[in-house]
């Protein structure tokens, strides 16, 4: 019972002994709160607005010939011939695999401010919605890059060194459904990209999803324009009437693919929602990086002072943190 009464007594001398020092030193930590809470706020006045364009996707509807292919693919392979496989299956998957890479960023560039916009947008004037570049990098007035670069490095960036700039500024999410027999179904995607200026967040929310549907546009020009030349040299030399009735068969629907690719803008996203210029800025939270900062600072400055009081007490810490 004695020593049950002297360990309950240790941690209520304990306890006092840790309220009174933090109450001892009361004004050292309100100052070290306050000065925290001003660098938070002077940190975040600091931060670049950033906005975030929007825009809502969906996979475009279309015909294709894999089913006509799968149809009579037992047929050729009776006779010794290999058709070529293909499907619209896996061209959505394509589509969200391009969004980050550097096929679709070497036609960015194409697009004469997207590479400044991208590695050399200092701030945005929202009376004048002009762009501020950094000298150092870009000389805006020529239009020319002026940075100094060492090896591999170029003056000119390369699509290898903007891409993970590019990648952090671009992301999409897809919303998906279940169907029948437990599979996922893509339904429809957010396209999301941020940029100091809104109007240039919105413009490259376009493009992208444009070059995306031209990328995928032309690899369906070139699959079919590939499938009809090797039907044609296939009907040349089968002595099978069926196959040649067939293979014209195949030959008109990868026509018509070829020339909806062609005529369609949107071949493989639809945009439904499409994106507009952001009229508030989606980043910093400069409240909440503020109230962290203050936070921080008062849990700070507590442990500072009982580290002090745990290492120096016995050589008079205390007397020495304490303001007056």
């Amino acid at each position: 019972m004695n020593d049950l009464d002297n360990n309950k007594e240790f941690d209520e001398i304990t306890l006092r002994e840790l309220a009174a020092v933090i109450w001892l030193n009361k004004i050292f930590i309100v100052t070290f709160t306050t000065f925290a809470a001003l660098v938070s706020v002077l940190y975040s006045l600091s931060l670049t607005n950033i906005y975030t364009a929007q825009t809502l996707i969906a996979p475009t509807t279309s015909s294709s010939s894999s089913g006509s292919l799968s149809q009579f693919g037992g047929l050729a392979s009776m006779a010794g011939i290999n058709l070529p496989q293909g499907g619209s299956d896996s061209q959505l998957e394509i589509a969200l695999n391009l969004v980050k890479s550097k096929k679709l960023l070497d036609r960015l560039m194409l697009y004469e401010s997207f590479l400044p916009d991208l590695l050399a947008a200092k701030s945005w004037n929202m009376q004048t919605n002009t762009i501020t570049y950094d000298p150092a990098l870009y000389d805006k007035k020529n239009n020319q890059w002026v940075r100094k670069a060492s090896l591999p490095f170029k003056q000119i960036p390369s699509s290898q060194e903007a891409i993970k700039k590019f990648s952090g500024l671009i992301s999409i999410a897809s919303d998906q459904s279940a169907a029948g027999g437990g599979k996922r179904v893509k339904r429809v995607m957010t396209l999301k990209v941020d940029h100091l200026s809104p109007v240039v967040a919105q413009q490259w929310s376009l493009w992208i999803v444009k070059e995306i549907n031209a990328i995928l546009a032309n690899m369906q020009i070139m699959k079919s324009q590939a499938s009809i030349d090797y039907l044609n040299s296939q009907i040349k030399i089968t002595p099978y009437s069926e196959l040649r009735t067939m293979f014209y068969k195949l030959i008109q629907e990868s026509t018509q693919s070829m020339m909806l690719a062609e005529v369609n803008p949107e071949y493989v996203l639809t945009t439904i929602d499409p994106p507009v210029i952001a009229e508030m800025k989606s980043r910093p939270q400069r409240s909440s990086i503020c109230i962290a900062g203050t936070l921080m600072g008062g849990i700070l400055s507590i442990l500072i002072i009982l580290v002090w009081k745990l290492v120096f007490s016995r050589m008079g810490g205390l007397d020495i943190l304490r303001l007056r």
